[in-house]
């Protein structure tokens, strides 16, 4: 049975997800655009986009694995206040931007305003049809 509070948890996951999947690329585009890599180590992890989710009766807790060595970079290159510095720093939205930029400007309100009616049917119709072509198999 599709109840509207499985409805509105499927989209409320494939938004999140939608908005941990662009954090990544955001990422891994300045890295690729800005920084020089020695090891790989940094693009192997942006590329795998490695994060994860527990589901209980009524919360879904979303974790995302952070590269220690991302959050290093984005330190180091605010301390420098000369113009090579500023420059560099212009273009690195790493951590703090790529985050909050995307969930604050556009997850969490596509999460509180764009859950219409029809994106409600739309939901419901690709569950259904999952349920049927389970049944179906079955």
């Amino acid at each position: 049975m599709i109840t509207d509070d499985l409805i509105r948890k499927r989209f409320i996951h494939d938004t999140i997800s939608q908005g941990i999947n662009q954090i990544y690329a955001i990422q891994e585009n300045v890295v690729q655009a800005n920084l020089k890599t020695q090891s790989g180590q940094l693009k192997v992890h942006l590329s795998r986009r490695p994060f994860s989710f527990t589901e209980s009766d009524s919360r879904e807790e979303f974790f995302i694995r952070i590269f220690p060595y991302l959050r290093f970079l984005d330190i180091n290159y605010r301390r420098g206040s000369d113009r090579i510095s500023r420059h560099i720093r212009s273009n690195l939205a790493l951590y703090n931007r790529a985050i909050w930029g995307v969930l604050y400007h556009e997850t969490f309100p596509q999460i509180r305003y764009g859950f219409n009616d029809e994106i409600r049917n739309s939901i419901r119709q690709e569950l259904e049809q999952a349920l049927q072509y389970e049944t179906s198999n079955s």
